[in-house]
């Protein structure tokens, strides 16, 4: 077993989170223990429950993490000049991540706190963050100020296109039948992106 001073707490909440992302992505959400992840680092339980509050509060952090890579991933994707050619190539990064993260990602959307707690404000700074990329590929959809409607658009398609891709994960072949994800998330888009287009003509 490590000794606390071994490493400082910087140190240790990297291994907690690098641990968590291993076991995640090895046996899913539910092999995620605190005892798994203390003997993955080689410290005791206590010391995970002294770098976090619980293991949601892990959860959250190992979320956050994913939130960023993300972010990294996709933003500098859309280049402002074409909205079809920004969004094609939105879904192709997305998908790319999921293959590279499919459990971290996967499990994105589920429910982190089991008594409800609201999320923290730090964690929804994270969650902001992908769907600002989506928010300004969709824009030119929009007029100037309309924040508030371009937020919705973004979170709308994206948890759209992100149910569509998490159906394959858990049903490989028996839901969708023989049309992959990736098709049914671009037709999503495409359709999605023609009732703005033409929302936008009406008016």
């Amino acid at each position: 077993m490590g000794r606390r001073s071994d490493h400082s707490r910087g140190d240790l909440l990297k291994m907690a989170i690098d641990a968590a992302e291993r076991i995640v992505e090895s046996d899913g959400i539910k092999g995620l223990t605190a005892r798994r992840v203390a003997k993955e680092i080689g410290y005791s339980v206590g010391t995970i429950y002294n770098l976090f509050d619980n293991l949601d509060d892990l959860n959250l952090h190992m979320k956050a993490r994913t939130l960023d890579a993300m972010y990294e991933f996709v933003k500098d994707v859309p280049k402002g000049n074409d909205v079809n050619e920004d969004f094609k190539a939105l879904h192709n990064a997305y998908f790319e991540f999921l293959r590279l993260n499919p459990k971290t990602l996967g499990t994105i959307l589920d429910r982190v706190s089991a008594d409800g707690k609201p999320l923290p404000d730090w964690y929804l700074e994270k969650v902001a963050k992908p769907f600002s990329v989506v928010e300004f590929a969709l824009t030119p959809y929009f007029p100037e100020g309309n924040k508030t409607e371009v937020e919705y658009a973004a979170r709308t398609l994206w948890c759209g296109v992100h149910g569509i891709a998490i159906l394959e994960l858990d049903n490989p072949v028996d839901f969708i039948g023989q049309t992959s994800a990736e098709e049914m998330a671009l037709y999503l888009i495409q359709t999605f992106l023609k009732g703005l287009h033409s929302h936008k003509s009406q008016k």
